[in-house]
Order: structure tokens, then sequence, then C-alpha cells
């Protein structure tokens, strides 16, 4: 069995158990819900960042105060 292959079913055990915790109404990381989506082809949601986001508000407000 390739590396491929092992990773492949590393994967599907992976998420075997995820499917399993979500049926016993066990929660589940954010770790997880991102493998979840990966699997399904979806996107990561894009999260923003703190430090960027204060820098824009500082941004927002210096602007808007000046004119």
């Amino acid at each position: 069995m390739s590396e491929q292959e092992q990773d492949f079913n590393s994967f599907q055990e992976h998420l075997e158990r995820i499917f399993k915790d979500l049926e016993d109404g066990v929660f589940i990381t954010a770790d997880e819900i991102g493998d979840l989506r990966y699997a399904c082809g979806l996107p990561s949601p894009v999260k923003p960042n703190p430090v960027l986001k204060a820098v824009f508000n500082d941004f927002s407000t210096i602007f808007r105060n000046s004119q």
C-alpha cells in the first residue's frame, strides 16, 4: 500500500470518528469542522485577523474624522 493510500485511509477513519461523535451528540472541534468542510470540497470560512481588524478600525476613525 502506498503512502498516499495510507493517508487517505487514515483521513477516512478520522472522518468516520467525527461522524460517530456527531451521531452520539458529542460536540466537535473547529479543526474537525474544517476537516469535514475539506472533505466536502467546501472552502474554509474566512476568519478575521483581530490585529488587522484593529488597524482598519483605526484608519477608519482617523480618515473619517479628518474630512
